[in-house]
């Protein structure tokens, strides 16, 4: 189910640094997925240009009217129930996909192959990509 989610905090753009350049954020769509208490979202990146200085990254999240303007919210599915919730963060916590993760990635995600999926957890990215064969940073 479709709902409006609230904009994502600085702590939850965060990527694998070792992995991520300045023209990976800049070559084609970016997605990036917030995984909430109430459920998963999915924002697309409304500009791109605002990542080219890395030092004012963090104003752009500093209220959500700024948040907003970076990020427009694309998808989300919300838990059914509290169990739902708690399997799906176990799973995370484990490094493991959840199939509701997946099956809503493969539904809502990336279709294209310059568009990218951004994933605060590393481990996670590398499940997504091996899963679905969406390319994550």
């Amino acid at each position: 189910s479709e709902a409006s989610a609230p904009a994502p905090s600085l702590q939850h753009l965060r990527l694998a640094p070792n992995k991520v350049t300045p023209h990976d954020f800049l070559a084609g769509e970016m997605l990036v997925l917030f995984e909430a208490a109430a459920g998963y979202a999915l924002f697309k990146l409304s500009d791109k240009g605002a990542l080219k200085n890395v030092d004012n990254l963090k104003k752009q999240f500093e209220t959500p009217e700024a948040a907003s303007k970076m990020v427009k919210l694309k998808a989300f599915k919300k838990f059914k129930d509290t169990t739902k919730a708690l399997k799906a963060a176990t799973a995370i916590c484990e490094g493991k996909l959840d199939k509701n993760l997946e099956k809503f990635l493969q539904k809502k995600g990336p279709k294209e192959g310059k568009t990218k999926l951004a994933v605060m957890d590393s481990k996670l990215g590398n499940l997504i990509k091996k899963k679905t064969e969406i390319q994550c940073l």
